[in-house]
C-alpha cells in the first residue's frame, strides 16, 4: 500500500474482527504516517510490515506479491488472501467467520470471492464514519459488466505453485478444488483456466444460491479522497491514471446494500481494541490529521477544484444492458484483432 493511512486501523480491525489471525502488509513510497502506523501495528502482534522499495520494470503490485508469496507467514498459514485497503469482506447469512466460510463451502483448495462495487454515493466530501458506513450505494447484482464480476482468491497457499492478483497459479499436474462464494463447486475446467479472473457470464440462481460473502469495493470513496487516490495512482498498472474514465466505470450507485453494516460493531471494537494501545493511537490520528490537511489543500488549487466540480457532475454511471455490453465486448475484440 501506499498513502492509505486513515484506512489502515478500520480495515485491519473489520479483518481480524472477521476471522484473519493475522495481517502481513506491504508498504512502499509513503510520506503520509501510514509507515509509522504499521510499525505501530506490528508492534501488537496482529500485524508484519514489510516496507520495500519498487525495483525494475513490473508493477508495484506484482513485487509485493512475490514478496508475500515468499514470506513465512504465507508459507506457513493454512489459509491466506491477498487483497487490497479498499476491499473489504462482507459475509451474509448465518456466516460470521472466515473459518465459518470455508466449511459452508466444503472446505475446498479455494474460494473465488466477487467483488461488488460501491460508488461515491455522491460525496464530495470525505465526513466522519468507517469507509462501509459512508458508502452504501453499490452496482446492481446483475451488473453487466466483467469488470464488476473480478474476484479475489481465499486459498490454502500450500496447493498451489505462487500467488496471483485475482487467483493463483497452480502447481504443475494439479488441479485444485474450487468453490464459489455460494458454497457450490466450481468445474475444473475453471480450476484449470489460470485467466479467468471474471465470473462475468456464469450465470446461477442468486435466490437458490445467494453469496455467502463478497468483496466490497470501495475503489473511490468520495470526490475528495478521489483525487488523493489518483495522486497515488495505480499498484498494478503504471501506464494508466486514475482519472474521470476510472470514476466513470466505477461509480455505479444504483442500489443501496447495508449487508455489511452487522459487522460493523465487531469491526469497532476491534478498532478500539488496536487504539488501546497509545502508539497506535498516535500514529492514527497523525495520519489522519495528514490527509485532512491534503484534502484541504486541495481547495487553493484551481486545477483540483475544477475537478472536483466535474466529479460532483458525475453522481452516477448508468449500468449497461446486456447487449449493449456484449456489444461493446465484441468491438474490443475486434479492434485487438486489426491492432
Amino acid at each position: 500500500m501506499r498513502n492509505e493511512g486513515p484506512y489502515v486501523l478500520e480495515w485491519v480491525a473489520h479483518h481480524l474482527a472477521a476471522g484473519f489471525t493475522h495481517m502481513l502488509m506491504l508498504s512502499h513510497d509513503c510520506d503520509d504516517g501510514s509507515v509509522a502506523l504499521l510499525d505501530a501495528l506490528a508492534g501488537t502482534g496482529y500485524v508484519t510490515h514489510v516496507p520495500f522499495i519498487p525495483e525494475g520494470s513490473k508493477s508495484v503490485q506484482w513485487q509485493a506479491l512475490k514478496r508475500i508469496g515468499d514470506h513465512p507467514r504465507t508459507r506457513a498459514a493454512d489459509w491466506a488472501m491477498f487483497f487490497d485497503c479498499d476491499e473489504f469482506l462482507c459475509f451474509s447469512g448465518e456466516i460470521e467467520t472466515v473459518s465459518g466460510l470455508v466449511r459452508a463451502c466444503g472446505t475446498p483448495d479455494a474460494i473465488a470471492i466477487p467483488w461488488r462495487l460501491f460508488g461515491s454515493g455522491g460525496r464530495i466530501e470525505a465526513g466522519e464514519g468507517l469507509t462501509p458506513e459512508r458508502f452504501t450505494r453499490a452496482a446492481p447484482e446483475d451488473l453487466h459488466y466483467p469488470m464488476g464480476h473480478l474476484y479475489k482468491s481465499l486459498i490454502r497457499p500450500g496447493e498451489f505453485q505462487k500467488l496471483g492478483v485475482h487467483r493463483p497459479r497452480n502447481k504443475k499436474g494439479t488441479l485444485p478444488r474450487w468453490a464459489a462464494s455460494t458454497g457450490q463447486a466450481l468445474s475444473p475446467d475453471f480450476a484449470q483456466n489460470e485467466a479467468l479472473i471474471s465470473l462475468y457470464g456464469r450465470h446461477r440462481d442468486a435466490e437458490r444460491f445467494p453469496d455467502l460473502a463478497r468483496l466490497n469495493h470501495y475503489s473511490l470513496r468520495s470526490a475528495e479522497e478521489f483525487i488523493l487516490k489518483s495522486m497515488r495512482g495505480l499498484p498494478n498498472h503504471m501506464d494508466r491514471k486514475i482519472d474521470l474514465n476510472y470514476w466513470a466505470e466505477r461509480n455505479f450507485n444504483s442500489v443501496e446494500d447495508r449487508g455489511i453494516l452487522p459487522m460493523i460493531p465487531a469491526t469497532k471494537a476491534m478498532i478500539e481494541t488496536l487504539l488501546s494501545n497509545s502508539v497506535v493511537a498516535k500514529a492514527h490520528a497523525d495520519t489522519c490529521a495528514e490527509h485532512a490537511a491534503r484534502r484541504a489543500a486541495l481547495q487553493a488549487d484551481i486545477a483540483h477544484v475544477k475537478t472536483l466540480w466535474r466529479l460532483g457532475l458525475l453522481t452516477g454511471s448508468t449500468p449497461p444492458d446486456e447487449a449493449t455490453m456484449r456489444k461493446f465486448i465484441a468491438a474490443q475484440m475486434q479492434a485487438k484483432g486489426s491492432a
